[in-house]
């Protein structure tokens, strides 16, 4: 059974992001209106560690990162943390970078409890640049941002410091009710102590930084405009699962399309109000405790009409943030528990086209029946029956009014991926060429050339590789006035076109319960006509799902995190620098493990033909990840087919790649 909600819009999402965006004057910040110069500050200093010293860095095991993907229902603070006693307690200004700013403002120190009252100078507000900060041997630190009148110095607060510090935030023209709801949602997650900082911080990083750079991205995004962004979309959505079970009995390997059509509306400021209306799913997945005795192999499609308002924030930078509250779902034999979930959707250029790569997971438990009504209606915590991990890819694309064939002309690169579950075998396909309308719904589809085709799989008999060509042709499209796309080479399709009639996406599905599954999803851009598009000097966020397919039946689901970019220095060199997820499980009943892949400054080479065709390639002395694709004209969005091929072998490992410019 699939446990996911589609990015969670239907149901799951029932509140707005409490974020607002920048204001506040320049190195005071933004108080809400509250002043509290010469006022009281107090709090709590806690860390990891013995009578909580933050110069301990022995290398203890900590609580096992894994898969603990439990949010509890009440907030929990982190368990484990000890009072820092008789520590001296500095309040400080910063700058973007953390550093200090002139001298101590004050002074205080903590008492065996670890409290502390610290009084704000006259004419020092409330502000996200103004620190409160212990300091420990080896000039090892904790700091927190002074954004209301309780202060508590912790990992946490530490941690989201630092966040805002990598995404070059402006500190003191942040709102400080912002930070402070922040603060709290990290603290809702419940996290358990090392009994040091840096295993503390690695904690946090594997088990919340992803939802935290989601968070502060925002926070410091600047207002938007929602009016820009208003109108009819239509969205469609790739994804791939995995799943096991708590006995070790089976587990699943599975996939995802959907599509979707939404309204969005300008709700004042940046606020916009998003109208999910209806939603079409298609899902397959293959399970039991091997490939070799496999027990099922599903295939479903449901339709629903959902005319479900929330809303969501629109930042200057480009992100529409929609947030996803801990949720609960209870069906007859189980159920499931998702923790919040902030869905960021990256606007590529001053468009209405936004991409969404969302790493979401939950956990399986049994059910039970409270009232003996015969109908369950609770979780028990205590009979966890799995994991499940989801990684997807959605774009949102803003409908034309009044399409027309001539408004589909020119040179468009392709990009295509294909998953397909059978009996015998998993199979993934990604394929990179162009095709060329001529404004009159024709269309001419170039070869797939050998190096651009390639599909692996995996049997019993273990992995398999082989390259993909396919012949050129010829057409016709078949385009509505909204942008619909209905037939495509005299074959019914389902797509659509944007307002701009400069991308494209087609999705489609068939397979038959106990047989098999097919799904595919392609994405088009429209390339330049004129000359190369520039790349040097910008900088890409960088979204990513990939699967590796290997031997002894092993699967590796990647995922970018993100706050993970391509940086690029000139038209062809560059650097990825950011963390990326790795959800490993050999055989498919095996067991669940989530780790982190920290990179900083991977070189990576480019490229770039004068059609926007592109390869970048990343090397290391194991292999390769290789990126073949396309920029659009004026390289605001590249569309990339990846591929992991080692140093001697064949590719094993397919998926794709996005980036979209930041501003």
């Amino acid at each position: 059974m699939n446990g996911f909600k589609k990015l969670a819009l239907a149901a799951a999402v029932s509140s707005v992001v409490g974020i607002a965006g920048c204001g506040g004057s320049s190195g005071g910040g933004s108080t809400g209106g509250e002043t509290v110069s010469g006022e009281t500050i107090s709090g709590t200093a806690t860390a990891p560690g013995e009578e909580g010293t933050i110069a301990s860095f022995t290398q203890p095991s900590i609580f096992e990162v894994a898969l603990n993907f439990v949010v509890a229902p009440v907030a929990a603070a982190i368990t484990g943390l000890n009072p820092v006693k008789g520590a001296t307690v500095e309040l400080i200004r910063v700058d973007d970078e953390g550093n200090q700013i002139g001298d101590v403002l004050a002074q205080t120190a903590t008492s065996t409890t670890g409290n502390y009252k610290l009084t704000l100078p006259q004419g020092v507000n409330l502000a996200g640049n103004l620190v409160v900060r212990i300091t420990g041997q080896n000039n090892k630190q904790l700091r927190a941002q002074v954004v209301e009148k309780d202060v508590d110095i912790n990992p946490v607060s530490e941690f989201v410091l630092r966040k805002f510090i990598e995404t070059g935030a402006d500190l003191d023209q942040l709102v400080v009710t912002d930070v402070v709801k922040l603060s709290g949602k990290v603290e809702e997650f419940d996290l358990t102590a090392g009994a040091n900082l840096d295993e503390m911080f690695s904690t946090l990083e594997s088990e919340v930084g992803d939802f935290v750079e989601s968070e502060v991205a925002v926070v410091a995004g600047g207002k938007g405009e929602a009016s820009t962004v208003a109108g009819d979309y239509r969205s469609a959505a790739f994804a791939l699962e995995l799943h096991d079970a708590e006995n070790h009995s089976s587990g699943t390997y599975a996939h995802s399309l959907w599509a979707s059509s939404f309204q969005l509306a300008d709700g004042g400021e940046n606020v916009v109000n998003v109208t999910l209306v209806d939603e079409d799913d298609l899902y397959g997945s293959r399970g039991g405790p091997s490939l070799s005795s496999a027990e099922w192999l599903n295939h479903e499609s449901e339709f629903e009409e959902v005319n479900e308002t929330f809303d969501g924030i629109l930042t200057q930078s480009g992100i529409l943030a929609i947030q996803g509250e801990f949720e609960e779902e209870i069906e007859e034999e189980e159920g499931w528990r998702w923790p919040a979930a902030t869905y960021n959707l990256v606007q590529a250029g001053e468009r209405g086209l936004f991409f969404v790569q969302p790493n979401e997971a939950s956990v399986r438990y049994a059910v039970i029946d409270t009232n003996d009504d015969g109908t369950p209606d609770a979780l028990d915590p205590s009979q966890k029956l799995g994991d499940e991990i989801s990684r997807s890819f959605e774009v949102f694309a803003r409908q034309p009014t009044n399409f027309q064939s001539s408004d589909l002309s020119g040179q468009f690169g392709r990009v295509y991926i294909a998953s397909e579950i059978t009996t015998g075998e998993l199979i993934l396909k990604t394929e990179v060429n162009t095709i060329t309308f001529d404004g009159n719904g024709n269309f001419n589809y170039a070869e797939v050339m050998e190096g651009h085709g390639h599909q692996i799989s995996l049997s019993a008999s273990g992995p398999g590789y082989v390259p993909i060509t396919d012949p050129a042709d010829t057409g016709t499209f078949v385009v509505d006035s909204s942008g619909d796309i209905t037939e495509a080479g005299g074959e019914p399709a389902d797509g659509f076109i944007n307002d701009t009639g400069d991308f494209i996406v087609m999705s489609g599905g068939d397979g038959e319960l106990g047989s098999y599954s097919e799904l595919d999803m392609t994405l088009m851009t429209k390339l330049p006509t004129d000359s190369g598009p520039s790349v040097a000097g910008k900088q890409y966020r960088l979204q990513l799902i990939s699967m590796k397919l290997d031997t002894q039946e092993r699967f590796l689901l990647s995922s970018s995190k993100f706050n993970t970019f391509l940086t690029m220095a000139s038209e062809t060199e560059g650097a990825i620098s950011g963390s990326f997820l790795e959800v490993e499980k050999t055989t498919l009943g095996g067991q669940l493990s989530v780790s982190t892949d920290m990179v900083d400054g991977a070189e990576a080479s480019a490229s770039i033909s004068a059609n926007g065709a592109t390869t970048i390639t990343v090397g290391s002395s194991e292999g390769s990840t290789t990126l073949d694709g396309f920029f659009n004209a004026d390289a605001s969005l590249g569309l990339f087919a990846l591929r992991w091929e080692p140093t001697e072998g064949d590719p094993d490992e397919l998926g794709l790649v996005i980036l979209t410019e930041t501003n």
